[in-house]
Protein backbone atom coordinates (compact mmCIF):
# COMPACT_ATOMS: atom_id res chain seq x y z
CA UNK A 1 0.00 0.00 0.00
CA UNK A 2 2.29 2.08 1.11
CA UNK A 3 4.04 1.54 -2.74
CA UNK A 4 1.10 2.74 -3.99
CA UNK A 5 1.28 5.96 -2.21
CA UNK A 6 4.75 6.58 -3.43
CA UNK A 7 3.84 6.04 -6.90
CA UNK A 8 1.01 8.11 -6.96
CA UNK A 9 2.78 10.86 -5.56
CA UNK A 10 5.49 10.71 -8.12
CA UNK A 11 3.33 10.37 -10.54
CA UNK A 12 1.60 13.65 -9.28
CA UNK A 13 4.71 15.62 -9.42
CA UNK A 14 6.08 15.03 -12.44
CA UNK A 15 2.88 15.58 -13.95
CA UNK A 16 2.88 19.15 -12.11
CA UNK A 17 6.45 19.66 -13.46
CA UNK A 18 5.79 20.13 -17.41
CA UNK A 19 3.33 22.73 -18.81
CA UNK A 20 2.61 22.50 -22.89
CA UNK A 21 1.83 26.23 -22.38
CA UNK A 22 3.57 28.22 -19.52
CA UNK A 23 0.16 28.32 -18.05
CA UNK A 24 0.94 29.63 -14.16
CA UNK A 25 4.37 31.23 -15.71
CA UNK A 26 4.02 35.20 -14.50
CA UNK A 27 6.63 38.17 -15.20
CA UNK A 28 9.32 37.63 -13.14
CA UNK A 29 9.82 33.91 -12.66
CA UNK A 30 13.22 32.99 -13.12
CA UNK A 31 14.75 30.88 -15.51
CA UNK A 32 14.66 28.09 -13.63
CA UNK A 33 11.14 28.31 -13.16
CA UNK A 34 10.77 28.61 -16.85
CA UNK A 35 12.49 25.57 -17.43
CA UNK A 36 10.80 23.35 -14.89
CA UNK A 37 7.49 24.72 -16.36
CA UNK A 38 8.27 24.55 -20.11
CA UNK A 39 11.37 22.05 -20.99
CA UNK A 40 15.02 22.85 -22.56
CA UNK A 41 14.32 25.31 -25.22
CA UNK A 42 14.26 24.29 -28.71
CA UNK A 43 16.69 27.15 -29.45
CA UNK A 44 17.48 30.05 -27.39
CA UNK A 45 18.12 33.77 -29.39
CA UNK A 46 19.97 36.46 -27.47
CA UNK A 47 19.05 39.61 -27.45
CA UNK A 48 20.83 42.40 -28.02
CA UNK A 49 20.07 44.15 -24.08
CA UNK A 50 21.57 40.88 -23.14
CA UNK A 51 18.56 39.04 -22.20
CA UNK A 52 16.97 35.78 -24.14
CA UNK A 53 14.19 34.45 -26.17
CA UNK A 54 13.29 31.02 -25.39
CA UNK A 55 12.16 28.76 -28.55
CA UNK A 56 9.58 26.43 -27.24
CA UNK A 57 7.95 24.72 -30.85
CA UNK A 58 5.21 22.14 -30.31
CA UNK A 59 5.62 21.04 -33.90
CA UNK A 60 5.28 19.22 -36.44
CA UNK A 61 1.68 17.85 -34.35
CA UNK A 62 1.56 20.69 -32.55
CA UNK A 63 -0.25 24.52 -33.14
CA UNK A 64 1.54 26.41 -31.58
CA UNK A 65 4.90 27.99 -30.77
CA UNK A 66 6.04 29.77 -27.48
CA UNK A 67 8.59 32.43 -27.29
CA UNK A 68 9.53 33.14 -23.57
CA UNK A 69 11.62 36.54 -23.22
CA UNK A 70 14.21 36.81 -20.32
CA UNK A 71 15.96 39.89 -19.09
CA UNK A 72 19.59 40.02 -18.65
CA UNK A 73 18.69 39.27 -15.22
CA UNK A 74 17.59 35.98 -16.03
CA UNK A 75 13.78 37.09 -14.91
CA UNK A 76 10.56 36.24 -17.19
CA UNK A 77 9.44 39.51 -19.44
CA UNK A 78 6.63 37.75 -21.11
CA UNK A 79 5.65 34.74 -22.45
CA UNK A 80 3.94 34.18 -25.83
CA UNK A 81 2.25 32.22 -28.45
CA UNK A 82 3.30 33.15 -31.54
CA UNK A 83 1.37 30.58 -34.26
CA UNK A 84 -1.29 33.30 -35.11
CA UNK A 85 -2.88 35.98 -37.37
CA UNK A 86 -1.23 39.02 -35.65
CA UNK A 87 2.72 37.44 -36.10
CA UNK A 88 1.76 36.38 -39.63
CA UNK A 89 0.68 39.32 -40.80
CA UNK A 90 4.29 41.05 -40.06
CA UNK A 91 5.57 38.90 -42.78
CA UNK A 92 6.17 41.14 -46.20
CA UNK A 93 6.57 39.31 -49.62
CA UNK A 94 10.09 41.04 -51.30
CA UNK A 95 11.06 42.22 -47.89
CA UNK A 96 11.29 39.67 -44.99
CA UNK A 97 13.92 37.41 -45.18
CA UNK A 98 14.03 33.67 -43.59
CA UNK A 99 15.96 34.27 -40.87
CA UNK A 100 13.37 37.18 -39.94
CA UNK A 101 10.84 34.72 -39.88
CA UNK A 102 12.60 31.69 -38.44
CA UNK A 103 13.09 33.96 -35.31
CA UNK A 104 9.36 35.29 -35.75
CA UNK A 105 7.35 31.95 -35.73
CA UNK A 106 10.08 29.60 -34.67
CA UNK A 107 11.03 26.54 -36.32
CA UNK A 108 8.70 25.35 -39.03
CA UNK A 109 6.34 21.63 -38.76
CA UNK A 110 7.66 21.08 -42.20
CA UNK A 111 10.46 22.02 -44.90
CA UNK A 112 9.78 21.63 -48.48
CA UNK A 113 12.14 22.64 -51.47
CA UNK A 114 10.49 22.42 -54.84
CA UNK A 115 12.58 22.28 -57.90
CA UNK A 116 10.54 23.51 -60.54
CA UNK A 117 10.19 26.86 -59.00
CA UNK A 118 13.57 26.37 -57.04
CA UNK A 119 11.56 27.38 -54.07
CA UNK A 120 11.24 26.95 -50.89
CA UNK A 121 8.31 26.61 -48.28
CA UNK A 122 8.60 26.20 -44.73
CA UNK A 123 5.24 25.38 -43.43
CA UNK A 124 3.33 25.91 -39.73
CA UNK A 125 0.14 24.48 -38.32
CA UNK A 126 -1.87 26.62 -36.30
CA UNK A 127 -5.27 27.27 -34.42
CA UNK A 128 -6.83 30.14 -36.27
CA UNK A 129 -8.77 31.92 -33.55
CA UNK A 130 -12.05 33.23 -35.52
CA UNK A 131 -12.87 30.44 -37.45
CA UNK A 132 -12.32 28.21 -34.73
CA UNK A 133 -10.79 25.47 -37.12
CA UNK A 134 -6.67 24.49 -37.55
CA UNK A 135 -4.74 25.89 -40.66
CA UNK A 136 -1.76 25.90 -42.21
CA UNK A 137 0.08 28.83 -42.65
CA UNK A 138 2.93 28.12 -45.98
CA UNK A 139 5.80 30.80 -46.32
CA UNK A 140 7.66 30.58 -49.35
CA UNK A 141 10.98 31.91 -50.30
CA UNK A 142 12.71 32.67 -53.44
CA UNK A 143 16.49 31.73 -53.77
CA UNK A 144 17.82 34.47 -51.99
CA UNK A 145 15.81 33.96 -48.96
CA UNK A 146 13.52 36.68 -49.38
CA UNK A 147 9.98 35.93 -48.71
CA UNK A 148 8.17 36.00 -52.39
CA UNK A 149 4.49 34.97 -50.93
CA UNK A 150 2.52 33.42 -48.23
CA UNK A 151 -0.78 31.09 -47.77
CA UNK A 152 -3.00 29.72 -45.59
CA UNK A 153 -5.14 26.38 -45.84
CA UNK A 154 -7.30 24.23 -44.14
CA UNK A 155 -5.02 22.05 -42.21
CA UNK A 156 -4.98 18.20 -42.92
CA UNK A 157 -2.78 16.69 -40.56
CA UNK A 158 -2.05 13.65 -42.62
CA UNK A 159 0.20 16.41 -44.72
CA UNK A 160 2.61 16.71 -41.68
CA UNK A 161 2.58 12.85 -40.75
CA UNK A 162 6.42 11.85 -41.40
CA UNK A 163 6.76 10.15 -44.13
CA UNK A 164 2.69 9.61 -45.07
CA UNK A 165 3.19 11.35 -48.69
CA UNK A 166 6.66 10.21 -49.60
CA UNK A 167 8.38 13.87 -49.31
CA UNK A 168 10.14 13.56 -46.26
Amino acid sequence: MKQHWIALGLCLSLAGCASYDGAGLRPGAGADEVRALMGEPGTIWREADGGVTWEYARGPQGLQTYMARLGSDGRLREIRQVLNTESFARIRSGITTRDEVRRMLGAPARELYFALKDEQVWDYRYFHELSRYDYAFSVHFDRQGIVSGTETVPDDPRYFSSGADGLN
